[in-house]
């Protein structure tokens, strides 16, 4: 679990089995962006607290093909950086206005990366 005083930190993630980070409630000015170092085996999940569906954005993919750009789902509660999708260098940012987080991801493969409301 992430606190205000994470801000600003670049947070790898290194871990090939995965694991679950939470944010700290919306609060203006926070910001963290979050790297792949170790391509995961299980998913690694970016969750809201209390499962706020409090994320928009955008995601973008390298993937070349009609469908590779996904948007955020609106109102997401969960990014997930996809288990055997994600690799070294997939990244997303997220900002704080006080409400709401914005997300702005990039990933190589198509839906590697994705926004998500899992409540």
């Amino acid at each position: 679990t992430l606190t205000a005083y994470d801000s600003g930190k670049l947070i790898t993630l290194g871990t090939a089995g995965g694991f679950t980070t939470t944010l700290p409630l919306p609060q203006a000015g926070l910001e963290f962006e979050f790297v792949v170092k170790v391509a995961p085996t299980t998913a690694y999940i970016i969750a809201t607290s209390g499962s706020a569906n409090k994320i928009y954005g955008v995601i973008a993919s390298a993937d070349l093909n009609a469908a590779s750009d996904t948007g955020c789902a609106q109102a997401s509660d969960t990014i997930t950086f996809v288990a055997n999708k994600a690799v070294i260098g997939d990244s997303v940012r997220l900002i704080s206005d006080g409400t709401n987080w914005y997300a702005t991801g990039f990933c190589t493969a198509f839906d590697a990366l994705t926004g998500t409301q899992a409540s």
